[in-house]
């Protein structure tokens, strides 16, 4: 698709998706007319005139990233220095869920953006969400005494979620309203069984023409109710 968007525009379309204004060397002029991508460093000027070393992490744009692509600030804060930022694509949010606090998404989210000291350091997350967002709880932990282990406990999801603005990215949480930080539910996968060893897969689908939910097992496919997908049974952790 790439390949074909560049024929299609090959002199007017930068298939490179920046997450900020760069400061070009000489170097990295060249190597972008080599068609090589880099990394670099910005000084991002905030408000009241407070400055942060930005980092970011180039990627390709395609009709997948377009859709399912967003990004991910983190920003240490530390003392008498300037802040330490870095933007980093994503396709999938990986959300710890090992915390006995965390029983719902939003809560997992909201984690995932909290404050954490790192060496006399505070690090904070925060994001630019996609369109499409694909969310990955953790359930397959480490641990030293019994190697890897499947972690069973429920965590509540709604049919509707919205993301609050708290974890956006400032440049962005005051340009997106509250529709487009709605997200519907449209598939779930699940993992039957308690061991991380072996298991089975399968996904409920919402599938738009019949107005309701599809499971799919393997070759079974059979109609459900709303009801099942979000409140599943303990031997289907989604």
């Amino acid at each position: 698709m790439v390949n074909l968007k560049k024929l299609l525009s090959p002199n007017n379309e930068n298939l490179t998706i920046s997450n900020g204004p760069k400061k070009h060397s000489v170097h990295e002029e060249e190597q972008e007319e080599q068609g090589k991508g880099s990394e670099g460093e910005w000084e991002h000027v905030g408000p009241r005139n407070k400055t942060s070393i930005t980092g970011q992490a180039d990627f390709v744009q395609t009709p997948i990233t377009s859709i399912f692509g967003g990004h991910i600030r983190s920003v240490i804060y530390q003392q008498s220095s300037e802040e330490s930022t870095t933007l980093q694509p994503f396709f999938t949010l990986q959300l710890d869920i090992q915390s006995d606090k965390i029983r719902t998404v939003q809560e997992a989210l909201e984690s995932l953006v909290a404050k954490e000291s790192v060496q006399n350091k505070l690090k904070s997350h925060s994001g630019k969400a996609p369109s499409c967002s694909w969310l990955h709880l953790k359930r397959f932990v480490y641990e030293k005494t019994g190697g890897c282990q499947k972690l069973i406990k429920n965590i509540e999801y709604p049919v509707d979620l919205e993301i609050s603005k708290e974890l956006l990215s400032p440049g962005v949480k005051n340009k997106n309203f509250k529709c487009h930080r709605t997200y519907r539910l449209f598939a779930v996968v699940y993992h039957p069984g308690n061991s991380a060893k072996g298991g089975h897969y399968t996904t409920d689908v919402f599938q738009i023409g019949l107005d309701g939910w599809l499971c799919i097992d393997d070759q079974t496919v059979k109609l459900i109710n709303q009801y099942q997908v979000v409140r599943p049974t303990a031997e289907r952790t989604a």
